[in-house]
């Protein structure tokens, strides 16, 4: 197989990955919303920033360590080293999250369940280190077949059993709780049975300082990036309530986690392929480009859609309940489309062996610019203000991301615009059609989001016609 055909091939399982995980997760978290209210939600968010930062940690950047080896021979000899690490350092983590973070949280947001809510949690922090020989494998070899069939099972099984909790159960917060312990907690045997790798009774000091060295500034790009995704949470929580964090996190659902999950798919496949290409600029300035475009074509139109029928998708399948989240979504879905002109920049740089790069500019955005936006929008305009700061940021991240892949690997704004292009063209004219036919056709919800989907996609496939036919081609 041809590393295009292994590439689309990875695109098209981890692609199959995120579309099931999206029905299974996100329905489930969206159906859980319908079923509980904004509070419960927010209490959750609350514990996001200490939980994701945690998790960011647990690991000390050692699956990206060993995921960008060059050769597997340098990576194998390393796994019982990083395996033991990774144990001892996921149960510090854990311990330090269940007897030290939590208390501070409960006392920090004057909420006396997050005691209990953290440690539970935290869970999946003490379990994950258990796999992450194991995924690393897989990801080495891309077999993102077997990964996309392991995580899906382990959804479907962590999501039903959470929709029963929450509507036959009546267990509100602890039903959300669950869906998110379980989901890592399943995957452990069936990694275990799918790699038959097992650890040596072996530690090496000098594997830990290579994996270290590479690793330490990778997780604390992971860690500072992780903060940079959820410090509005911490700020949101802290000074207008879990309700109001809780409507935000509907928001940032449907639109920041959604293109997570997206950058997921493209990210996991191409790091690997990044790293063994890590000399070749060329074909580094190719593949980033292809990576924008598939984004472009995928991601603007669900964006698009998200602003323009806002309203109509949190009134009419959430509940009024949920209607402080209607402006924030609109402002988040402008911001994700800003973010997709440099979505796969972090893999990029942490391929090239510059995570100290990575981490800087990390650094900057969120002391610089994220958290006095935050602060100055959040006092004065709340949940809007809050939106709004993300999309500052994330106008800011892509300036300095293009000058860094300039210098890099020679991209520049144009190469950027001419992959979007075609996608932005797109909507636009959709936009126009959806509007038209609201004012002279019908205004019926369903009739609109026809009329949306029809164009886009006509005029997607009309412009990017060999774009899409070489991807298809590669996909079957």
């Amino acid at each position: 197989m041809t590393k295009d055909k292994t590439i689309l091939s990875g695109v098209k399982w981890t692609g199959i990955q995120f579309v099931l995980d999206f029905v299974f997760r996100f329905s489930i978290r969206f159906l859980l919303a319908k079923l509980l209210v904004p509070d419960e939600f927010g209490l959750v968010g609350m514990c996001t920033i200490f939980i994701a930062v945690a998790g960011a940690a647990s690991e000390l950047g050692m699956s990206a360590a060993l995921i960008q080896k060059k050769e597997d021979n340098e990576a194998e000899v390393m796994y019982s080293t990083a395996f033991w690490t990774g144990l001892a350092w996921g149960l510090g983590i854990y311990l330090i999250m269940a007897i030290g973070v939590a208390p501070m949280a409960a006392l920090f947001y004057e909420e006396p369940l997050l005691n209990i809510l953290i440690p539970v949690l935290s869970l999946g922090i003490l379990i994950k280190p258990f796999s992450l020989i194991h995924t690393v494998i897989l990801t080495r070899a891309m077999d993102f077949k077997s990964l996309a069939k392991i995580l899906n099972s382990c959804s479907l099984v962590a999501g039903v059993f959470s929709l029963i909790a929450a509507y036959f159960l009546n267990f509100g917060v602890w039903a959300l709780v669950s869906n998110m312990v379980l989901s890592v907690g399943l995957t452990l045997p069936l990694l275990f049975y799918k790699t038959k790798w097992k650890p040596k009774f072996e530690w090496n000091k000098l594997h830990f300082k290579k994996i270290f060295g590479f690793g330490a500034y990778s997780s604390g790009t992971v860690i500072f990036s992780t903060l940079t995704y959820n410090i509005d949470n911490l700020m949101i929580g802290k000074l207008l309530g879990s309700s109001s964090l809780g409507a935000y996190t509907l928001s940032f659902s449907l639109t920041e986690q959604f293109r997570q999950s997206i950058s997921g798919v493209l990210n996991k496949v191409m790091y690997p392929v990044f790293g063994k290409n890590q000399d070749n600029k060329e074909k580094l300035k190719s593949y980033f480009l292809n990576i924008i475009n598939i984004n472009s074509i995928v991601m603007y139109p669900i964006m698009t859609f998200l602003f323009l029928f806002a309203e109509t998708i949190v009134i009419g399948f959430f509940g009024e309940k949920w209607r402080e989240s209607i402006i924030p979504l609109q402002i988040l879905s402008i911001a994700m489309m800003v973010h997709l002109l440099v979505n796969s920049f972090a893999s990029i740089i942490r391929a090239l062996g510059k995570p100290k790069l990575e981490m800087k500019i990390i650094m900057g955005l969120t002391v610089f610019v994220l958290i006095p936006c935050l602060y100055f929008g959040i006092l004065n305009y709340g949940l809007i203000g809050a939106s709004c700061a993300i999309l500052i940021n994330k106008i800011v991240l892509v300036i300095v991301a293009i000058i860094v892949l300039r210098l890099e690997i020679g991209v520049n704004i144009k190469n950027i615009f001419d992959q979007v292009k075609g996608s932005l063209i797109s909507v636009f004219f959709t936009v126009i059609f959806v509007i038209v036919s609201k004012t002279y056709i019908n205004e019926n919800s369903l009739f609109l989001f026809s009329i949306f989907f029809i164009s886009y996609f006509s005029l997607i496939y009309f412009i990017e016609n060999k774009n899409i036919k070489k991807l298809i081609s590669y996909i079957k």
